[in-house]
Order: structure tokens, then sequence, then C-alpha cells
């Protein structure tokens, strides 16, 4: 699988010219979700469901369920709270995410 994307350097110029960024498998890139989820403390009870262009991994914050949502096709991220008291709870989730992000790197495993 593959994204093509239009090169930045290009698009003054013609013919613009497209760059190919190889994309991990759907499966792959899934069980690469889970695992770095897993390896959160605060993160419990991980239930994957995938489809033919999506991801959805179910889990727990602060015993509150949410869910992580992956599209292929937009190459989008987002959490949805599942519940009003997940609802409330989401700034502390995004806060987490955040300083994970910057003191730890918030990255896919390589697919090397």
């Amino acid at each position: 699988m593959f994204q093509l994307t239009v090169d930045s350097n290009t698009t003054n110029v013609a013919p613009l010219r497209l760059v190919a960024t190889a994309q991990p498998a759907p499966e792959r890139l899934a069980e690469a979700i889970v695992q770095w989820l897993k390896h959160v403390p605060e993160f419990s009870q991980l239930q994957t469901e995938q489809g033919a262009d999506w991801i959805q991994v179910r889990f727990y914050f602060n015993c509150e369920p949410f869910c992580l949502h992956y599209e292929h096709y937009s190459d989008c991220y987002w959490i949805d709270a599942d519940s009003q008291a997940s609802l409330v709870i989401l700034s502390q989730l995004a806060a987490l995410i955040t300083s994970i992000e910057h003191n730890h790197g918030l990255s896919l495993p390589s697919s090397e």
C-alpha cells in the first residue's frame, strides 16, 4: 500500500511530481497501534476491531471507556469518549498523550 503526495518543491512547476510513500499493511498497523497502547500503563482492556479501511481499538483510561479510530484512506487518527464520564476526562487523556509525545516520542515502531 502506498500514499501519494505532491512534491512541495514542484507545486509551481509543470509537471507536478508525486511522491509515493510505502504504508504498512493494515494488519501490521493494527498490531503496532495495539502494541503502543499496551506500553502505556494507564490504558487497559484493549479490544481491536478492523475493517477494510479502518481500525478501532477500544480501551479504558481511569476506568472509563474510549475508542481510538484510524482510517487508512485519510491517514487520520482520533479518539472518541465512549460515555458521558469519559467525556469529562477526555482532556486528561489528551494531556497524558501530549506528555508521552513530548517526553518519550509518540510513534509507531519501525516497519523494518
